[in-house]
Order: C-alpha cells, then structure tokens, then sequence
C-alpha cells in the first residue's frame, strides 16, 4: 500500500516547458494509475484550467532549481547526519538532483488551480510518484522573492517532524493526522533521487490585496505503509559509491537506487 504526501499549507515570466511524451508509451496509459483514477497529463494541452483567476501566472523556477535542490539536500544531510532531535542517522540517503519531467507534472497539478493532489501523476521511470504542495500569500506591493517562498515553503514540509518520532522512520504508519506529517516524511525518503518543482501565483478575489502563490514539488518515490523510510544506521555507512563532497551524510550522485522498489 502506498500513500501520497498529503498536504494543508495554507524575473517573473510565463513558464514555458516542453510537452513530456511519457518515454514508452501515452500518458493515458492505465499501467501508470490505480484502477478508476485519471493522470494527470492524459489528453492534458497545458493550458490553465477555466476556473483558474485571469491573472493566474506561472512562475520561472529555472533560475532557482539549484537553490530548491541545496535547500532539499541540506536538510536531508542534516538528518542523514543524525543532528535532527529525535531521529537516527541514515545509512544511505540519495543526494537529489533535478529532473524537468517531474516538473512538467507538477505545472499541470498547479495549472488546475485547486491545491489538492493529483489521483495520478507516475510516469514509466518514477511509478510511486511522492508529491508535497504548499500555499503561501504576500501583499501585491511586495516585490517577488522566490527563494523566500521556496525558503517558507521547505521550512513548513521539513517543520513537521515533531509531530512524528523515528518509529515512523523505520517502518511508516499512517495515522489520523498524516496530512500534518506527510510532507516531513516525504523530503527525507532515502531512494528520493529526483525532484522536480513548480509555482504559480495569482489573485483570489476575496482577497485583491494579495498575491497567493502555490508551489508543488514531485519526487521520484513516496513513503509506504510499513516500509522504512530511510535505512537506519551510520551516516552513508551503506554508499556503495562513496559520499557528497558537499553533503557528507549523503551518498554521491553516482549512486544507484530503485525508486519504484517493492519489499512489502
């Protein structure tokens, strides 16, 4: 059984990505999703949903994916190190690196304009895709500051980890508050290897004065039911091939992991 991350957060310029051709087949493909459910990129053009606000604009985070990826990989190395309170150090923890397919689905969750979770957005590389969403606002004077709401936006996934212990680590379980816990759980699942984000920003009627700007970010693998989150032991005792210079709790970017492993 797996589950998604479930969320509850509440140089501008038009993104414009490539249409991603799911790479063996159509994205209407029912291998890709449970029974009764749709992905969210089958016969998808693209194009902001109708209900969406006449202003709703997306946001160009490809000057930013480095500062997503260094702000995803610094607290994954923080815990891999064991410095979080709380919970045990990780033996083999990917280092993350981007992947612009994850990210064209996450534009497609964001252009429906409801922060809710897509029934269904695998692809044939990445078949349990994890997913965290958050919405912040600012006042409409304030200039734009991405890295902010990206910096808000981590600080509110990764914040959660109080509210679980390391029981949950080695072997996940759900419990009536997991919309409150999912997005922690999610940032630190060690065979995450890939994470592609996306944000949007526009204007609730309701509220003119300010700007909502909703950010979504996909990952190559999310938590399951009874299955660890990350392995417990030595910081990157388990690396088959070495460390990052960089992240030293982390294993090197040539390190090999199935992202769509079943052992439960």
């Amino acid at each position: 059984m797996t589950l998604r991350s479930y969320f509850g957060c509440i140089c501008l310029l038009a993104l414009s990505l490539t249409t991603f051709v799911a790479s063996n087949g159509s994205w209407c493909d029912e291998q890709l999703c449970a029974a009764g459910t749709t992905h969210v990129a089958c016969n998808n053009t693209g194009e902001f949903h109708e209900s969406c606000s006449p202003d709703a604009v997306m946001i160009n985070l490809q000057p930013h994916r480095d500062f997503i990826l260094a702000e995803h990989n610094k607290r994954r190395n923080f815990i891999a190190a064991g410095h979080l309170p709380g919970y045990y150090p990780a033996a083999r923890m990917a280092t993350m690196i981007w992947d612009e397919e994850l990210e064209y689905l996450a534009t497609l969750n964001l252009k429906t304009c409801h922060l809710e979770h897509d029934d269904c957005n695998n692809s044939y590389r990445f078949r349990n895709v994890g997913q965290n969403l958050c919405g912040v606002d600012r006042l409409r004077d304030m200039p734009l500051n991405v890295r902010g709401i990206v910096e808000n936006s981590m600080g509110l996934w990764f914040g959660e980890y109080p509210l679980i212990d390391s029981s949950y680590i080695t072997s996940f379980r759900v419990a009536r508050h997991l919309d409150k816990y999912g997005h922690f759980a999610e940032t630190v699942v060690d065979r995450n290897t890939h994470v592609g984000c996306a944000m949007m920003r526009f204007t609730n009627p309701q509220y003119p004065f300010l700007y909502i700007y909703n950010m979504a970010c996909n990952y190559a693998s999310t938590y399951a039911v009874g299955v660890h989150v990350y392995k417990v032991g030595e910081p990157a005792s388990e690396c088959e091939t070495g460390t990052n210079p960089k992240y030293p709790a982390l294993c090197s970017l040539k390190e090999q992991y199935n992202p769509n492993y079943n052992d439960y």
